[in-house]
């Protein structure tokens, strides 16, 4: 039997605090996974402050880990009121003019020990919730909005799942080429979503939940191998496009603009 490796992101308050003062968020027992047996969790250790910056995470798992936060443009990440009562980050505002105001949180793996985070040829799944922003008149600056990515277009080895204008998608890049899966249509501004992106054999499948109302997640999937993916440490970023170097990719932002909660990635 293959080994189950979890890796569950929930996005921790490190040490440190912001500027800002205001009712506290308090931890949910209830969020927090059993730790033991996963190679990165992010639990909520402690109580913020909505509107404080977001100094970094801390790794709860097994994994060795560096959880940092990049920004660029004078971007920040806040502590904000998560979906159910907790906590979760905010991500900047969308700017139509000045520089453009970017943040994401950076994952490094340790690189003395093999990756944790590499998916390889095995079966995995990426999940994470959000609610977007609403839309800005054309956003003509606004070049795309990453949730969870790892590696560039036109690299060997890319994963990433985006809402881009809106529109939710899955693009993995392997050995073997790319997949791609698209949703159908636009999520709803200033609604709480889950989206997930699954490999499962030679297939991808896309599904989109609708946490604010009852009813099936909906699903798209394509019959396409990726082949294996592999990112030798490299790091994965949340809510933005970094290089692999770990800053801003400033050529190509991709900010996602709105709230991320949970973050899941699950390798096989």
């Amino acid at each position: 039997m293959r080994r189950r490796a979890l890796v569950l992101l929930v996005l921790a308050a490190a040490s440190g605090c912001g500027v800002s003062d205001g009712a506290t968020l308090q931890p949910r027992a209830e969020r927090t996974p059993d730790l033991s047996d996963v190679d990165l969790g992010l639990g909520f250790a402690g109580v913020v402050v909505p509107g404080d910056v977001v100094p970094g995470a801390a790794n709860e798992g097994t994994a060795t880990v560096s959880i940092v936060v990049a920004t660029a443009g004078g971007g920040r990440l806040t502590w904000a009121p998560g979906r159910d009562g907790g906590t979760a980050i905010r991500t900047p505002a969308y700017a139509p003019d000045g520089p453009v105001p970017a943040a994401a949180l950076v994952v490094w793996p340790d690189p003395s020990v093999p990756d944790p985070l590499d998916p390889g040829t095995g079966d995995f799944e990426v999940s994470v919730d959000f609610r977007a922003d609403p839309a800005t008149a054309g956003r003509p600056g606004d070049d795309g909005d990453n949730l969870v990515q790892r590696g560039r277009f036109g690299e060997p080895a890319q994963l990433k799942i985006q809402v881009d204008h809106g529109l939710p998608s899955c693009r993995l890049a392997g050995t073997l080429g790319e997949a791609l899966v698209k949703a159908d249509g636009p999520v709803e501004p200033d609604r709480w979503y889950r989206l997930t992106c699954l490999r499962s054999g030679p297939s991808v499948r896309l599904r989109l939940e609708d946490l604010d109302a009852a009813g099936a997640p909906r699903e798209w999937v394509v019959d396409s191998d990726p082949g294996a993916i592999t990112f030798a440490h490299i790091p994965l970023s949340i809510g933005a496009k970094v290089t692999a170097g770990g800053r801003i990719a400033t050529d190509s932002v991709d900010q996602f603009h709105g709230t991320i909660d949970r973050v899941l990635v699950d390798v096989r």
